[in-house]
């Protein structure tokens, strides 16, 4: 998956998510700096507390049965294990966090692996730097690069997650969607207005560019290599190649889409989350439900929410980030926080291809502001 721009709201555009326009209006005033702190923090986080649904498997500190991810370093691999087919385990997950400022600890940037015995290790720290017109922070999914927009200057970077390597790409001056990630090598942005974008992809060392769309009506969202075009009862997704599918979701009446948290890699399957709608549009009186769905058919699959409140009108439990599974299980990043909270609560959940809840895991501790990558 494709991180990016964590800006302090309750629904974290990720730039591979995110419609979000970068610029000097930009929520999330950061640079990402060329000064960076160490390599890997020796200290693993402590086992987040988990809960599950009663699902066999051999003792361990975990829900469910143990990872089959392989140990963690300072370089992850570009694609994380995946659980084979049938099994209830969890694949090793990636996050990354957010920097944090003007806190005690003024903590940076950091990747995270989560290993098979269940701890948050870091694997990858950076420091970023403010800036008045630095867009929303784009990571790639393997955590090694990270993208962003520079207003004033009017340029795409992308460097080293370290500050190495940085390349940069000027846009022209143009108002420009934030950038987001296709792959851990390629990275997607556009220029220009609303209704009028053109929709360009670059490799991460400035190459390779290619203009892939005009004319584009909004910034898209981004997953598993596909683009997403979000509309209010229909996604239509594509590839570089010019591959597309529309689909319309078979919701229950009085929904609208709001979001595509993941896709798969054949385009098959993605997760989305609906809500209802109300009065001046406040997210505060909306009943978030997130779907299953089958872009084929447009049958759809209702996840089951964590927690009894999540079926009320308050704006909880939406899917923002996810990972599709060989097995057509899930992985979802889902924020337990309302547009109250002022920022997000999030929590990992493990659902059964059927949406059943196989089981839950807490995100690292510390800045909220982070997201699945992988």
């Amino acid at each position: 998956m494709n991180l990016g721009p964590f800006t302090h709201t309750t629904r974290p555009a990720s730039a591979r998510r995110s419609g979000a326009f970068a610029g000097t209006a930009a929520l999330l005033l950061l640079t990402f700096g060329a000064a960076a702190c160490g390599t890997a923090d020796p200290k693993a986080a402590p086992a987040p507390a988990e809960t599950a649904t009663a699902t066999p498997g051999p003792a361990t500190d975990d829900t469910s049965a143990a990872g089959t991810g392989g140990s963690v370093d300072a370089a992850p691999a570009v694609a994380p294990a995946r659980p084979a087919v049938g099994s209830t385990q969890w694949p090793q997950l990636t996050w990354y966090t957010a920097e944090e400022h003007g806190q005690k600890q003024n903590d940076p940037a950091r990747i995270w692996r989560r290993t098979t015995a269940g701890a948050w290790q870091v694997v990858r720290s950076g420091r970023l730097g403010n800036s008045m017109d630095a867009g929303p922070l784009a990571v790639s999914p393997d955590g090694r690069r990270v993208a962003w927009m520079e207003g004033s200057a009017r340029r795409l970077v992308i460097s080293g997650f370290d500050g190495t390597k940085r390349h940069v790409i000027p846009t022209q001056g143009q108002q420009t969607c934030a950038p987001s990630w296709l792959d851990s090598g390629r990275v997607l942005y556009g220029l220009g207005r609303e209704k009028e974008l053109t929709l360009i992809a670059v490799n991460a060392d400035g190459t390779g560019r290619k203009v892939l769309a005009t004319h584009h009506p909004k910034c898209p969202t981004v997953s598993g290599g596909w683009i997403a075009q979000v509309g209010q009862q229909t996604v239509a997704i594509s590839d570089e190649r010019g591959v597309r599918r529309a689909v319309s979701p078979r919701l229950p009446a009085g929904l609208v889409i709001g979001g595509v948290a993941a896709i798969s890699g054949d385009s098959r399957t993605l997760v989305i989350s609906a809500h209802t709608t109300s009065p001046g549009g406040c997210a505060c009186g909306w009943r978030f439900r997130n779907y299953r769905l089958d872009a084929v058919s447009g049958a759809v699959t209702e996840l089951a929410p964590l927690d009894p409140a999540w079926k009320q009108p308050t704006g909880h439990g939406q899917a923002i980030d996810g990972v599709v599974l060989a097995d057509g299980g899930l992985v979802v990043q889902a924020d337990a926080g309302t547009p109250a909270d002022g920022a997000p609560a999030y929590r990992l959940v493990r659902y059964a291809a059927s949406g059943r809840v196989l089981a839950t895991v807490s995100a690292p501790a510390g800045q909220p502001w982070g997201g699945l990558l992988g």
